[in-house]
């Protein structure tokens, strides 16, 4: 029975991460919805994180009320530099470290595989749901994309820009939850300073005012989820888990994203599946496994060596 509740304990950050990685596919779909209607993404970007820190401020004074530690000058400058130097030990010397840039490797190649291969096109029963059709104008026509889509090499840039921003930011928590271990307080000040940036950047680059006219509309259910739910939530999570297991652990979920994004279109926007997403999620299921299970071997060492010291310090 001991044994079943470890294992259950165990499968937590696992099945977390999963439910985080849900989360984002349906805020990448609520997204090309507000995309489709018109919104600046610069202003949804503002909206959401005043929306996470309203959401993050009064969660941190609730579970933070007796354990807080004090925010320094140290701890802010910490929480920023510190995310340059390190990552988690490789230990190339053994199986899981090589079983761990292996996995990682296989996942990444399977979302690159998704990104830049079509292949032949699978054709699957359709569900006949395409949520874009909703978002019509008066005349009944489709409103045309205000997105600029011409520059794919801009947008390359900008996704690995995005990407590689995101790994320090992983590497910024794992150092952040030894310079200041309170997951809710700290989620909070990053939400909040974030609010502040956004607000000041959208301000001088979206100056007409009926970008920032909300409704009840698809315009307020993103951004009500994706700050609360995704920069809410999902941040106080994966710190958690980046605690729990270390930052390679929670960013190698990323890629699983991907094939939740690209499944969800094809039911819910009626996007074209191809035979590049059905071997990537490949990849990316068998690099996640493999990552998966040199961290597991990883944990039942670092137990069994405690487990061994803890006597002889004892008999000490």
């Amino acid at each position: 029975m001991k044994e079943v509740c470890n294992s259950l304990q165990g499968l937590k950050p696992v099945i977390v991460m999963v439910f985080v990685q849900i989360a984002y596919a349906a805020m990448n779909i609520m997204c090309k919805l507000v995309i489709n209607d018109g919104m600046s993404m610069r202003v949804a970007t503002a909206y959401r994180l005043i929306c996470a820190s309203a959401f993050t401020i009064p969660v941190a004074l609730f579970f933070d009320r007796r354990k807080r530690p004090k925010i320094t000058w140290k701890v802010l400058f910490m929480a920023f530099l510190s995310g340059l130097f390190g990552l988690e030990k490789l230990n190339w010397s053994l199986a899981e470290g090589k079983a761990k840039v292996m996995g990682t490797a296989i996942g990444i190649s399977g979302a690159m595989l998704m990104t830049f291969y079509n292949g032949a096109e699978i054709n699957i029963r359709s569900s006949n749901i395409n949520l874009l059709h909703a978002h019509q104008n008066q005349n009944g026509h489709m409103e045309p994309q205000h997105a600029d889509f011409s520059n794919k090499l801009l947008g390359v840039l900008c996704a690995i820009g995005s990407s590689c921003f995101f790994s320090l930011w992983f590497i910024i928590q794992a150092k952040m939850n030894k310079e200041y271990p309170s997951h809710h307080s700290s989620t909070a000040l990053m939400s909040t300073m974030g609010a502040i940036q956004a607000i000041v950047f959208a301000i001088c680059v979206d100056r007409d005012l009926t970008q920032w006219k909300l409704g009840y509309n698809i315009r307020l259910l993103m951004v009500a989820y994706s700050g609360i739910v995704i920069s809410g939530i999902a941040t106080i999570v994966i710190a958690w888990c980046i605690k729990m297991r270390g930052p390679l652990f929670a960013s190698v979920f990323y890629p699983l994203q991907l094939l939740l994004v690209a499944v969800s279109a094809y039911l819910l926007l009626d996007e074209k599946l191809y035979l590049g997403s059905i071997l990537g999620a490949v990849l990316i299921v068998c690099g996640l496994y493999i990552v998966l299970w040199s961290k597991n071997k990883e944990m039942k060492e670092k137990v069994q060596v405690t487990s061994m010291a803890g006597p002889t310090y004892s008999e000490a």
